[in-house]
């Protein structure tokens, strides 16, 4: 009687326990709950504050690279373009799916915009905090899918695929072995609590042994079950914005009924560690070897289903992008709906044209019929203004968003060749770096049954002496102009103005120089520059004014006698 009454008091301090962590695990979810809801509401429309860890952000790509078709922003062009950092810009998304699909978007413009990714019904839906309790139920849904770790699920796939068959039995047998403890307590309480703790420590260190061998692969099957509710639940929402992409969900979910079955206490803790809850599920998950139990029928069962993860991923990465976009949409000054065509180059027609990561920009207008080049003295706005419009076309074909008042252009192919390093571990100095990225657009600009080409030059063969840049910069220049191709070249050369000037419309930017200091409009002006700022800005920023007036004056002679003293 007296170990009975021993066995009872201690079920009792263990129901008590759960008890006790059940309702901390109801609470803390209900707080972390309602600091997200506010989070989601407060940071709509405001620029980014999202951290993502080199790790992670190294394999974003990931969904971009297993869709390979199609033009692709190459990386002299991403990196010119410094388009990591509108990426960042952009990114308010909630989870891994949506971050790579983003990504995905502004390396793969569309060529046709009847492939643009989302209406502008789809944008307005949200546009000006609309429907805001619709997004914010959208976003909760898809900050429970959050990320696969640090890498991207498809990392985990294509490893996973390899593990081959795993037996059940030892961990069957695991499971089973606490009860049997459990039964024997009433039989003789010491020796059934002493059997409780033996297979508890056994059974901890087999789990943690078995699991250092699938650690890597296990976050596959997590992440999968996170993805199944999340677009389960995206269905739910019916937002009617998305419905041509959630449709698909339930025809696609029926590859996963067995896969889902008895997998509800794999699913991760949504408060993490601060959640009781969370931890109280995890020691059973440990002591029975619960999860790697469904590891082994799910690495069965997931063979073959690539194609529906995949489409999965996609619908949930597209809703979750649409809104980040929308959000990001909301803290440009002004943006237009862009007009695109599949045409011919020209005309390329922009107005208000802003540089979208510039805090306070200064806009400019442009209607090109011909290649366009750009003079002007150092830190006038030439390079600023190329990037510009080249971001202004990739945005427009990516994600149909263009940083100005209105743009009017071909959907293009784009390339640039601005900032070019040499290359140590190719062994390739400037001249050959620049070059190379050079001879690819030519060779792109040559490719007549593609869509026509947009390219974006700074300082055409910089690295090369005078004489030979600017003859052999005119005839590339020239040979640009010969193709269906809108070039924007910047150069400090003043001869190309003249020697090109049958085939390019010349642009400059200019300053004011008064008492030593260098004022800059920023402003795009017909005509080519008639002016130099390279001496005076010496000045400007404290050189020895002695240095500046020997300098001054030998540039003056030169000009004047045309040879150097």
């Amino acid at each position: 009687m007296e170990e009975l009454q021993t066995t009872l008091v201690f079920i009792g301090l263990i129901a008590f326990f759960i008890m006790v962590t059940l309702m901390l695990g109801v609470r803390e979810r209900r707080r972390t709950r309602s600091k997200l809801l506010h989070s989601l509401r407060e940071s709509f429309g405001r620029p980014v504050k999202k951290k993502t860890s080199p790790e992670r952000y190294a394999q974003i790509p990931q969904y971009y690279r297993h869709h390979p078709d199609g033009f692709r922003i190459d990386d002299i062009t991403w990196n010119d373009l410094d388009l990591d950092l509108v990426f960042r810009a952009m990114d308010s998304t909630c989870s891994a799916a949506g971050e790579e699909y983003l990504y995905h978007l502004l390396r793969a413009p569309a060529l046709k915009s009847s492939d643009l990714p989302y209406t502008q019904d789809q944008y307005g839906y949200f546009a000006g905090g609309a429907h805001e309790e619709e997004r914010v139920r959208l976003q909760e849904i898809l900050t429970g899918l959050g990320h696969a770790g640090r890498y991207s699920l498809y990392d985990y796939i294509d490893f996973t695929t390899g593990l081959g068959e795993r037996s059940n039995l030892p961990h069957y047998i695991a499971a089973a072995a606490p009860f049997a403890a459990f039964a024997l307590m009433f039989l003789h309480t010491g020796i059934g609590i002493l059997a409780m703790l033996i297979v508890f420590s056994i059974n901890l260190i087999t789990y943690f042994r078995e699991k250092a061998k699938v650690a890597a692969h296990y976050q596959v099957f997590n992440y999968i079950l996170r993805l199944l509710d999340c677009a389960q639940e995206l269905e739910k929402a019916g937002c009617p914005v998305f419905a041509e992409d959630t449709k698909k969900i339930p025809e696609l979910m029926k590859a996963f009924s067995s896969f889902r079955r008895g997998s509800s206490l794999l699913l991760g803790s949504v408060g993490g560690g601060a959640d009781p809850l969370g931890l109280l599920l995890e020691y059973i998950r440990i002591l029975f070897h619960l999860d790697l139990i469904k590891f082994n029928s799910m690495l069965r069962q997931m063979r073959g289903k690539q194609p529906q993860i995949d489409e999965l991923l996609t619908i949930t990465g597209r809703i979750d992008a649409c809104i980040s976009i929308v959000s990001w949409r909301e803290t440009l000054p002004y943006f237009a709906v862009p007009d695109l065509r599949e045409e011919s180059a020209f005309p390329f027609s922009v107005r208000g044209l802003f540089h979208p990561l510039l805090a306070d920009p200064v806009s400019n207008s442009l209607t090109a019929e011909k290649p366009v080049l750009l003079t002007g003295s150092n830190a006038s706005g030439k390079s600023t203004f190329l990037k510009a419009a080249a971001l202004c076309a990739l945005l427009s074909q990516s994600v149909g968003i263009a940083p100005a008042r209105s743009y009017s252009g071909a959907c293009f192919r784009i390339f640039t060749s601005m900032a070019l390093r040499d290359s140590l571990q190719d062994g390739e100095s400037y001249f050959i770096v620049e070059i190379k990225s050079l001879r690819r657009i030519l060779l792109a600009s040559q490719e007549t049954e593609s869509a026509p080409v947009l390219c974006c030059i700074d300082e055409v063969l910089r690295g090369t002496n005078t004489v030979e840049r600017i003859s052999a910069s005119a005839e590339i220049l020239r040979c640009f102009a010969g193709t269906d191709t809108a070039c924007f070249a910047a150069t400090h050369d003043v001869e190309l103005t003249g020697l090109l000037a049958d085939v390019y419309d010349n642009y400059h930017f200019s300053e004011e120089i008064t008492d030593g200091d260098v004022r800059f409009s920023y402003r795009l002006q017909p005509g080519p520059s008639n002016t130099c700022n390279a001496i005076a800005l010496l000045g400007a920023l404290g050189y020895d004014r002695a240095l500046v007036s020997r300098a001054s004056a030998r540039a003056d002679r030169f000009l004047a006698e045309g040879k150097w003293q």
